[in-house]
């Protein structure tokens, strides 16, 4: 067995360590909420661990290889508008989720507007959530193909037993450990993969020289209105996403909650930066590969040997603190609506839990067997997440909006969604964010609606 192979090895044994250590006699509050404990530190880097995921990571790196720096770009920009939304916003949605016993987003708009409201909600988050977990399915079984030479469907296999496992055994609160110890492994590792990316490139200069044409030009992945797109609408993915959700209603109070998202700020900056960056490394030092692999051939290329196995761990620490993320945020709200009141003992309701957590991660792999296209992927959930957002800002600060308003600013836009975006791709949102945005604000003026929103 190689190096690289035992050091991931220790890695995941650590990691079920942890994982088992903290979980001994968790309760289903701590599983789901922390127990509304999570402390300053612990929130800021287990938020950035978990947003930094393979679509920050190993999808940047490889459009960034295969087409230049636009789509790159879109790293940055939304990481830093999505925590000053988050930041701006937490304080309120600490104070609704105390005040409506909130777990996820689903519970917000089953409280704030109705049932139906619930439904297609839940459902969607469940959708958004899976094609997110299949997002992070694919780049960990890139890894493990690329790492041990295995087919692509018995790599996904294989991952999906250790990465569910793991995640099933702890819920949030071991979500929330094992990311702090992840953020320190990725923050580490990508500062020294610069480094010597940096001196492999001989420097800034020569890197800018160097790279294919046209991979300099902002524009080129969809064009001037898909850059002013990310820049107005990307920071508002974060808001539509339960797990970010799930995270604020588990701070031990409302200042915790703003300000881990604002000393986020600096640290997904670097981190967003150096992906771009060794996204350029690796369009000039590689050539000929699979796009998806950039990543880890890269550091297979430029790592010391005795340092590619940490450079691998770093990228399934990546992937990890955003899978155990997601596995909790939808089984939070499958949870929430098939067992919320039943009678069950404590014992009962973590095995249900944890078999849900289990059941939802599995489902979520199989997407990556559906479509094994990091990018369509990553778009698709995007827009998606996208379509939420009005509603949630007037359902927070507005009382005069229905629940028929919020339903169907949901449901039409989503519908075109997916009817529109395999022949649109990436210019559908342009369609369904305004028409989202429209509904919200005209629905009850034009229909007249007059039963308001509990």
């Amino acid at each position: 067995m190689n190096t690289t192979l035992i050091i991931l090895f220790v890695y995941l044994a650590l990691m079920f360590g942890v994982a088992w250590y903290f979980s001994r006699k968790e309760s289903l509050n701590a599983y789901f909420l922390n127990n509304k404990k999570t402390s300053l530190w612990f929130m800021t880097f287990s938020t950035v661990a978990t947003i930094v995921g393979a679509g920050g990571v190993v999808a940047i790196v490889s459009e960034v290889y295969n087409s230049g720096i636009s789509y790159g770009l879109a790293l940055p920009i939304s990481f830093v508008a999505g925590m000053l939304i988050l930041g701006i916003m937490a304080k309120k949605i600490k104070t609704i989720g105390d005040e409506y016993d909130a777990h996820t987003i689903v519970d917000f708009f089953a409280k704030r507007f109705d049932r139906k409201n619930k439904i297609l909600t839940g459902i969607l988050q469940i959708f958004l959530l899976t094609i997110w977990i299949g997002v992070q399915a694919i780049a960990i079984a890139s890894l493990a193909s690329v790492l041990v030479g295995l087919e692509y469907e018995l790599a996904l296999i294989l991952s999906a037993v250790v990465v569910i496992l793991y995640t099933t055994i702890g819920g949030l609160k071991i979500d929330i450990i094992t990311d702090f110890i992840q953020f320190w492994i990725i923050l580490i590792v990508f500062l020294i993969l610069a480094f010597i990316g940096y001196s492999e490139v001989g420097g800034i200069s020569n890197l800018l020289s160097n790279v294919p044409q046209g991979h300099l030009n902002p524009f080129g992945f969809g064009g001037i209105g898909w850059m002013i797109g990310v820049i107005v609408l990307s920071g508002f993915i974060y808001l539509g996403n339960t797990t970010h959700w799930q995270r604020i209603f588990s701070a031990e109070n409302e200042e915790i909650a703003k300000k881990s998202f604002y000393l986020s700020i600096p640290f997904v900056i670097l981190l967003g930066f150096i992906v771009l960056f060794l996204g350029l490394v690796s369009s000039i030092l590689l050539s000929g590969i699979k796009q998806e692999f950039a990543i880890f051939l890269l550091m297979d290329k430029i790592l010391p040997p005795s340092l590619v196995g940490i450079g691998f761990a770093s990228i399934l620490a990546v992937i990890m603190s955003s899978i155990d993320s997601l596995l909790v945020g939808g089984s939070a709200i499958i949870y929430r609506g098939l067992f919320d009141k039943s009678k069950h003992d404590s014992k009962k309701k973590m095995l249900y839990a944890r078999l849900i957590t289990a059941i939802f991660g599995t489902v979520g792999f199989l997407f990556a067997f559906l479509i094994p296209n990091i990018i369509t992927l990553s778009l698709l959930v995007t827009y998606l997440a996208l379509i939420f957002v009005p509603p949630i800002i007037a359902g927070i600060y507005s009382r005069k909006t229905t629940s028929n308003a919020s339903f169907y600013s949901i449901l039409i836009p989503t519908i075109l969604l997916l009817v529109l975006f395999p022949f649109l791709k990436e210019s559908t949102f342009a369609i369904t964010s305004p028409l989202g945005i429209l509904m919200i604000i005209f629905y009850d003026k034009i229909f007249k609606t007059k039963k308001l929103a509990p």
